[in-house]
């Protein structure tokens, strides 16, 4: 069964060069996050944990099914210097001031651009 959805897409985006540090930011709403990207500025991969006061770690490992915990963040060899990282469809929903904590396993991972959209997938439309 397919649903349908409205809604504006946004993004959260982190930089620095100390993301290797657990970084903290409270959530201003309700949102659903719908996928992650990392830039990795130097050769190898790494991970990337996200993890939610309430929902619980976002991020998914490879594991068969996905599992919470660190999400790769492939090597350039592999994506180039931007990668997707696995989301936990089970975790991703955010509730307004749920603090949301963000950690990456190295300082080449210098941003983590969080995709959402409103909470539930927005305004939903009849599919047939």
């Amino acid at each position: 069964m397919a649903t349908c959805n409205f809604s504006s897409p946004f993004d959260i985006t982190i930089t620095g060069t100390d993301l290797n540090v657990a970084k903290v930011f409270t959530a201003p709403r309700d949102f659903k996050v719908v996928g992650i990207t990392a830039v990795n500025i130097a050769a190898g991969g790494g991970t990337l944990t996200c993890t939610g006061s309430t929902a619980g770690i976002f991020t998914a490992t490879t594991a068969a099914p996905p599992l919470a915990g660190a999400g790769i963040v492939q090597a350039q060899a592999q994506v180039g210097p931007t990668a997707p990282v696995s989301v936990l469809n089970a975790n991703c929903e955010i509730t307004s001031g749920e603090t949301i904590t963000v950690l990456a396993s190295a300082i080449t991972i210098t941003t983590v651009v969080i995709h959402c959209v409103a909470a539930d997938g927005g305004q939903a439309v009849t599919i047939s």
